[in-house]
């Protein structure tokens, strides 16, 4: 019977393991698409954890069965190893917390010591079971709402710290975990354990002020970025400006030489030239308000691209970003995206009489909407479904985005709350994004 029950734990605690693995590494559908893997992950990890019982010293059981586990998952998911480390100690700290907080409840309610609690049969199987439980829902309530914590991007190179803060107290969990079960000879294991609930969550405020600060810091990194890409265009702004005034120049200095000949069809001449710059000349920069002054400079920066590739930019600012609360560095990267993207859609060899882009801004059902299309060639529908995937790209092999533009779009869009969808007939392209209004 005890060995049904220890399999069992062990399942459940594997499958809970990688559910852990499928939240992390933002893979919610491994378990569904890798049936045989999973098994196997299952099998082994019972197996090794029923075995190591008997066959490894209580000193080092723990310990043993930590770096099996990580090297365990890499294998078995194809994850790199420090990934699969904070995958562990994120399932282990989870672990931890939920069985020493069982051990404390049991041992207050039932009056017993740690050594009684796992010397007698009915108390273990209790302790099993409500530890199991609170494993459980702990694991499936942030299955279900890990969305919402999607901002946190562990495994992005600026947010490492993440990673290594998960790793630091899933290592403090185990060697507490190791000397827990070490101190049965103890008179009064109740105080020990309270004692060490105190210990954690000072370790764990500490932490959590190192990151407060850390990410105080990126937000300065991120403000710095933000500034250099608005120095950036506005250089460029002022180089078209420059360009222009040239140009004006250059014709007003045409103009001052014909007055001067002073010939009888001066006047004439004048027109007809005033005539044929007025047909080609047209100013490459515009000013576009949008009600957040970084993107300003970037929209006037694709005006004039645009101009150069011979598209007709229309842009409706019906209602200003400053309605919208999302970081400039942020917003840049995904209108930019979107934007680039459209102007990508107009390849070299794609042929028609009048290439349009539209750009809007508008407000519907209490959500700030934001609608880019353009008039290239349609999407197929099997593209639609695979454009915001990872790595999935319709682009040559020469190009350097390799598929990512528009999925970190949809990541940077999902963090601040909003959504996008993408329809695409013969006749127009459009991409829709929606936020939250600014309260």
């Amino acid at each position: 019977m005890n060995i049904v029950i220890e399999i069992i734990s062990n399942a459940i605690e594997a499958l809970l393991f990688l559910i852990t693995f499928e939240i992390i590494s933002n893979n919610r559908k491994f378990i569904k698409e890798n049936k045989s893997k999973t098994l196997w992950f299952c099998l082994i990890y019972i197996t090794v954890n029923y075995l190591s019982t008997f066959y490894i010293s209580k000193i080092y059981h723990t310990m043993v069965l930590c770096v099996f586990c990580i090297l365990l998952l890499s294998y078995i998911t194809k994850i790199e190893f420090f990934i699969s480390c904070t995958i562990f100690f994120s399932f282990f700290s989870i672990i931890f917390i939920t069985e020493n907080l069982t051990e404390v409840i049991e041992m207050f309610v039932f009056d017993i010591t740690l050594d009684q609690l796992f010397s007698t049969s009915v108390y273990s199987l209790i302790f099993l079971i409500v530890s199991k439980f609170f494993q459980i829902f702990i694991v499936l309530l942030i299955f279900k709402y890990s969305k919402h914590f999607i901002k946190f991007n562990t495994f992005d190179h600026e947010n490492t710290f993440i990673s290594s803060f998960i790793v630091q107290i899933g290592i403090f969990s185990m060697f507490v975990f190791i000397i827990t079960f070490q101190i049965f000879d103890l008179k009064d294991t109740r105080i020990y354990n309270i004692l060490v609930f105190i210990l954690y969550f000072v370790f764990l405020i500490i932490e959590f002020k190192e990151m407060k600060k850390y990410y105080k810091f990126i937000d300065i990194k991120s403000n710095y970025r933000v500034q250099e890409k608005q120095i950036k265009n506005m250089k460029e702004i002022i180089s078209i400006i420059r360009q222009e005034k040239h140009d004006f120049s250059n014709h007003i200095n045409v103009i001052w030489g014909l007055c001067s000949l002073n010939k009888p069809n001066t006047v004439e001449k004048i027109k007809d030239y005033i005539d044929q710059v007025s047909d080609t000349l047209h100013s490459s920069f515009k000013y576009i308000n949008t009600g957040n002054d970084y993107l300003d400079g970037l929209m006037s920066i694709k005006y004039n691209l645009a101009i150069k590739n011979s598209i007709d930019f229309d842009i409706m600012i019906e209602e200003p970003f400053s309605k919208l609360k999302i970081k400039e560095n942020e917003l840049i990267s995904i209108i930019s995206n979107i934007i680039d993207n459209a102007f990508e859609a107009f390849e070299p060899e794609f042929k028609i009489d009048e290439k349009k882009i539209t750009f809007d801004t508008f407000i519907e059902d209490n959500k700030f909407c934001i609608e880019i299309s353009d008039n290239a060639s349609m999407i197929p529908v099997d593209i639609q479904n695979k454009i915001f995937e990872k790595g999935f790209s319709t682009k040559s092999k020469k190009t350097s985005d390799h598929g990512f533009g528009l999925y970190i779009t949809k990541q940077l869009i999902e963090k601040n709350g909003g959504t996008i969808t993408l329809e695409s007939t013969p006749q127009i392209t459009t991409f829709l994004v929606a936020f939250m209004l600014k309260k």
